[in-house]
């Protein structure tokens, strides 16, 4: 492995644990039951890819950071909005991707790079999922689209 894999591998696990722990709090405290399960369900792919990430440096006999989910309190009391907490974790989510991406574009390993194509489309599915609840809740518009010029043909 070399040092951009490490380093990469590194930082993702880095930003994970904090993600992990971050969006656990986030679904201790949530009030909406929808946003509750996305969170529940960020921790689970969070968790996964935090795992294979580390199993990749254990392999080498390399360090991994630790988790931080003991510094989540046991308070169910939220100092923010459901809104803010669902946008935060999508804009995170977001921001893995180009993390990912990042790290595929110098990587030479071919299960490495598979396991973040694969870490790539699950995040992506829960952005996507995320900004649709967020537009159904009326916190956020939907994005502008392209015309579909075939269904205005058809509608003349």
């Amino acid at each position: 492995m070399h040092a951009l894999e490490i380093a990469h591998l590194y930082d993702n696990i880095e930003n994970n644990v904090t993600s992990k722990a971050l969006i656990m709090a986030f679904a201790q405290v949530a009030k909406d039951e929808e946003v509750r399960k996305l969170f529940e369900w960020g921790r689970e792919l969070t968790s996964e890819n935090v795992q294979g990430s580390m199993q990749k440096l254990h392999k080498e006999n390399l360090p991994t950071p630790s988790f931080l989910d003991d510094l989540v309190t046991t308070s169910t009391f939220s100092p923010f909005s459901d809104k803010i907490m669902l946008f935060h974790k999508m804009d995170m989510f977001a921001m893995k991707i180009r993390a990912f991406g990042n790290a595929v574009a110098v990587d030479g390993r071919h299960d490495i790079a598979f396991m973040y194509t694969t870490d790539l489309m699950k995040i992506g599915k829960f952005v996507d999922n995320a900004a649709k609840l967020m537009v159904k809740k009326g916190w956020m518009e939907q994005p502008p689209m392209s015309v579909e010029r075939g269904k205005l043909s058809s509608e003349s």
